[in-house]
């Protein structure tokens, strides 16, 4: 067992409920500094519910959220994003008028506090440098086109769109990174870029980074994850290596109603 000291990200119990509709339904979870693990689940499941839990976009019913250790249950989405917990998408999330490079400054600005006048300039003298070699450093991480920097986001093709906005979340400085669905919207062929920006980012930070993906594709998950948490219907029903996972006979029930097929 994992003691407190080398989680990231711990819950206990925690339940959400909208009236009647359970959406997350007792879920007690750890995960270890450095690693990446997913989540999966039919629709509906709870997985995007129990991210907005995580990230303060909803409070818990009832349950608590520990962040290295620190009882994050009732903290604000700021504080949260302030303590290292950082998060993408389902939908794309991007300034889509101003340039890949601009997305990725102003949340790099956003996070460190510096301001900004009506005319979008820094108002400390020499901060616009340090934040330059930051997002050219973040941009070239994440495997974004250098030669597409300085084009508005809404002009890149969907891919890049991607990895945009997982390298604004990288901006932030965040210890722990959920990605909602990051490969959503993209085409079989794109998938791979996804993989490579993400195991890119990976390698890159090392064990000062904590990933937690939520997606769909198994590809994916498959090739990415160390550990899988499934959820159904509000509960946590299985959790363990990929093998395990693929393998697990009430994961394919809860996936494909029965066990003569296997996830891919």
């Amino acid at each position: 067992m994992s003691s407190m000291n080398d989680l990231i990200l711990s819950t206990s119990a925690l339940t959400k409920s909208f009236g009647g509709l359970i959406a997350v339904n007792d879920v007690s979870l750890d995960v270890e500094k450095g690693s990446i693990k997913a989540i999966i689940g039919p629709n509906g499941s709870g997985k995007t519910t129990f991210f907005n839990l995580i990230t303060g976009v909803f409070p818990p019913s009832s349950g608590h959220i520990f962040f290295e250790g620190r009882n994050i249950t009732r903290t604000s989405m700021h504080q949260r994003t302030r303590l290292g917990i950082s998060r993408s998408y389902q939908i794309t999330n991007i300034f889509p008028y101003q340039t890949t490079f601009e997305n990725i400054r102003l949340a790099a600005q956003g996070c460190s506090g510096a301001r900004v006048n009506f005319l979008g300039m820094l108002k400390k003298a020499g901060t616009y440098t340090n934040f330059h070699e930051k997002v050219l450093e973040i941009a070239s991480i994440v495997g974004l086109d250098p030669m597409r920097l300085y084009i508005p986001a809404a002009l890149i093709p969907h891919a890049e769109q991607r990895k945009l906005e997982i390298a604004m979340a990288l901006a932030t400085e965040p210890r722990l990174l959920l990605l909602d669905e990051p490969a959503a919207g993209m085409a079989i062929e794109e998938i791979p870029e996804v993989i490579d920006a993400i195991l890119r980012v990976k390698e890159s930070y090392g064990d000062q980074l904590t990933l937690l993906v939520v997606e769909h594709k198994m590809d994916i998950v498959m090739n990415l994850s160390e550990e899988i948490f499934v959820l159904s219907e509000g509960k946590m029903i299985a959790k363990g290596s990929p093998k395990e996972i693929q393998e697990n006979e009430e994961v394919l029930t809860a996936y494909l109603g029965g066990t003569d097929e296997k996830l891919a």
